[in-house]
């Protein structure tokens, strides 16, 4: 039998329920347009999760009362040949445009993400390497989307698994929908029990329940509903424009950061698409509504829409096209609209209608083959970016040779000894720490050393250099940040390995934070806070002290003037490099490192070549940025420090350790 038969012919692509796929793939586009029209778009993947649940298990059930059991090969054989070729040929051409059209920070993420995308198991990537969700605008990968098809696909293996075996002791229609409801309960306790908004977002047990939630109508009413699509509209069926109105307000006035989004709430949504669900079956105004014909287009061809909108966004951006908002989103649209329908003609209809991989070892072949491609493709073509700076903490880039450096007939270490004259000229090795723009720099030093240069990089995206549990935003968006490196172990770790440690914080080191054993939020510019970075590099200087290494800290450029970056407050730059310039006028083993001056105005046409996205150097011009600036003014500084130590006493030189009193200018 093919699915065609096992479909209910009353629903077999039921005009409303394509409609209801066009709004939710609308929600989700406009949300991650990044305007501010649907802050709450977001909530369309929850209306998907939903609707694939109740048709997939409507298929499943109608299999078994027609069959008397599931062939499980054949479902996933099917599943695989609708979903698998579109997302892989999506998932190939981004890992083709990666290696010149994305940023070092984009592009330092998308072979690990293009990898578990075709191993469907995005979502868990996510939650284990603390990507945030919040965090979409800054930086993203361009197969971030691709989580929620991971945890479909996952529900896919599991779900017919559970209804085959139901049905195998005895268990109907009703049977098997109560104990879908049971897991509804199960994940929705798990939502509200587990902390992590990410944990919460991108998990598959959190995320169950509104899938569930389908499954369980399929089974409970599922046949009901059959025959509401072939009866006239009730005079009451008006009022299932509301739970359709809620659903349009909580996508207008809702936020990814919202609290009531991770206690429970999405499990709530999920009944509301239930409804919604209902209504567009059912004859009346919704119905009605959600059967315009443009709606039903865009929901024919929703699944290339979700694809593909996303890589198009991330690299179609403003940076790029140097456009207003609203006619970037236009652009966008119809370059998105374009690519779509091009692979629905060539790709997903020819598989779906004609006999293209109909045969279930072929198709199960194939997509074996296509994983085995794409693995390969992204080792090979995203070979330079494994060479660079990865996401974690503690990946060593480079390491420049072990030299001695001979001075009056003694022969010492760079980091191990203090020689009577310094030698400017012998190669050193850095820890560098912070957040993303300490990756983006550690990559072009990295990238333009010729040898007298070794990196080693703990910056992270989204860290700040204290060990904090929470931060928020310019933008009042809370993140949790339990990932984040502990950069004073980070140090401890490699103070024996290195020659100094440099310091280089971006955005995240200018947000509010807020410790795990706190309630309190501790904001830029205060004096809490002030007094919190000064220990934080006493405590560092304090580990450094019995190798006597310096501190370089990397002055912060202006970034550009975008809502997205910093919000309305730029003094928050301006607060921070205040504390950088009293560091570097208090100690005497601290340097701050400049570079300002040899970038363009971030707002002007050369500053967003330099700079693609407002904060983090493009790739070719960070690393001759690297070559001609950063790595001699770096060099100069350590050196300037050693001879400042040496002079004052800072640095002893029969111990070679530091006077961490000494040290600091007197006041």
């Amino acid at each position: 039998m093919t699915e065609e038969e096992f479909k209910p012919a009353a629903l077999a692509r039921h005009r409303g329920l394509d409609g209801l796929r066009g709004v939710a793939v609308i929600l989700v586009i406009i949300f991650h347009s990044g305007l501010d029209w649907l802050p709450g778009g977001f909530l369309g993947v929850s209306v998907f999760f939903t609707l694939s649940g109740f048709l997939i298990t409507s298929l499943l059930i109608n299999e078994c009362e027609n069959s008397g059991r599931i062939n499980l090969k054949a479902f996933w054989g099917r599943r695989l040949r609708r979903l698998a070729p579109a997302s892989l040929v999506v998932i190939a051409a981004v890992i083709g445009l990666a290696s010149w059209l994305s940023t070092s920070v984009e592009a330092s993420r998308i072979k690990g993400d293009a990898i578990s995308a075709v191993l469907y198991f995005s979502n868990w990537r996510f939650i284990y390497s603390g990507h945030s969700y919040g965090e979409l605008f800054a930086s993203p990968s361009p197969l971030q989307h691709l989580w929620s098809l991971s945890i479909e696909e996952q529900l896919y293996v599991v779900v017919p698994v559970i209804i085959a075996g139901l049905f195998a002791v005895g268990l109907r229609r009703r049977g098997i929908g109560m104990v879908l409801l049971v897991g509804v309960v199960g994940s929705t306790i798990a939502t509200m029990l587990i902390s992590g908004h990410e944990h919460i977002y991108y998990g598959t047990h959190t995320r169950a329940a509104e899938l569930l939630l389908g499954a369980a109508l399929a089974c409970l009413f599922g046949q009901r509903i059959e025959q509401l699509a072939t009866k006239p509209a009730r005079p009451w069926s008006t009022l299932y424009l509301l739970p359709l109105l809620g659903v349009i307000l909580l996508a207008k006035f809702s936020t990814v950061d919202s609290a009531w989004v991770y206690s429970g709430a999405l499990t709530l949504f999920g009944l509301l698409s239930v409804v919604c669900l209902i209504a567009a079956i059912q004859g009346g105004p919704v119905r009605a509504i959600l059967s315009w014909s443009v709606l039903v287009r865009v929901g024919e061809v929703s699944y290339g829409l979700y694809l593909i909108h996303w890589p198009v966004i991330v690299w179609l951006n403003a940076d790029r096209l140097d456009m207003n908002p609203t006619a970037l989103f236009g652009v966008q649209v119809v370059v998105t609209v374009l690519l779509t329908v091009l692979s629905y003609w060539l790709i997903e209809q020819p598989i779906r209608h004609r006999k293209v991989l109909r045969s279930v070892p072929v198709a199960l072949g194939a997509f074996v083959a296509s994983v085995v491609a794409a693995v390969i493709l992204a080792s090979a073509v995203l070979a330079s970016t494994s060479g660079r700076v990865d996401t974690t903490p503690e990946v060593l880039v480079t390491l420049a040779p072990d030299t001695t450096n001979v001075n009056e007939g003694v022969t010492t270490t760079v980091a191990g000894a203090m020689p009577t004259r310094i030698d400017r000229t012998v190669p050193l090795n850095i820890l560098v720490i912070g957040d993303s723009t300490a990756e983006n720099i550690a990559t072009a030093l990295a990238g333009a050393s010729d040898g007298n240069l070794g990196v080693i990089s703990g910056g992270v995206l989204g860290c700040p250099l204290l060990k904090v549990a929470l931060v928020r935003d310019r933008k009042d968006s809370q993140q949790d940040v339990a990932y984040c490196p502990d950069n004073e172990q980070l140090v401890r770790d490699h103070v024996a390995d290195v020659d100094a440690v440099v310091i280089v914080a971006g955005v995240a080191n200018q947000w509010a934070f807020q410790y795990a054993d706190s309630d309190v939020w501790i904001e830029p510019g205060s004096d809490q806070y002030k007094t919190d970075l000064d220990q934080f590099l006493f405590n560092i200087e304090d580990i450094v002290a019995p190798y006597g290494l310096p501190v370089l800290v990397f002055e912060t450029p202006p970034v550009r003037d975008n809502p997205k970056i910093l919000g309305d407050d730029i003094s928050a730059l301006v607060r921070w490099a205040n504390v950088i310039a009293e560091w570097d006028a208090t100690w005497h083993s601290v340097k701050m490192v400049p570079y300002a001056d040899a970038l363009s105005d971030p707002n002007s046409d050369e500053g967003k070549k330099e700079r693609p996205d407002g904060v983090h150097l493009a790739e070719d011009f960070g690393q001759e940025l690297a070559r001609v600036i950063l790595i001699p003014r770096l060099r100069d500084k350590y050196f300037d420090a050693l001879s400042e130590m040496q002079e004052t006493g800072c640095r002893s030189s029969e111990t070679k350790s530091l006077d961490i009193e000494q040290c600091r200018v007197a006041q």
